[in-house]
């Protein structure tokens, strides 16, 4: 799940960043390389943030799960 997180946020900061240079009339070369630098830090931040998710969301299914099945006895 963090690697598909990741790679959702990077491309749309690539986007993103890609508009931005494109309105603002930037030179290719440095829209592209504005836009790569962006998806580089978002993915690494989808990464993190998206292996937070993921335990956050296994921790409560884990505790959801043995709250139903304490109750069951």
């Amino acid at each position: 799940m963090a690697l598909h997180y990741a790679f959702r946020l990077s491309l749309i900061a690539f986007a993103t960043e890609s508009v931005r240079g494109i309105l603002s009339h930037t030179d290719f070369i440095g829209a592209t390389q504005s836009a790569l630098v962006a998806a580089v830090i978002f993915f690494g931040l989808g990464l993190v943030l998206g292996e937070v998710a993921t335990r956050l969301v296994e921790e409560s299914a884990r505790a959801s799960f043995e709250k139903w099945k304490n109750n069951l006895d």
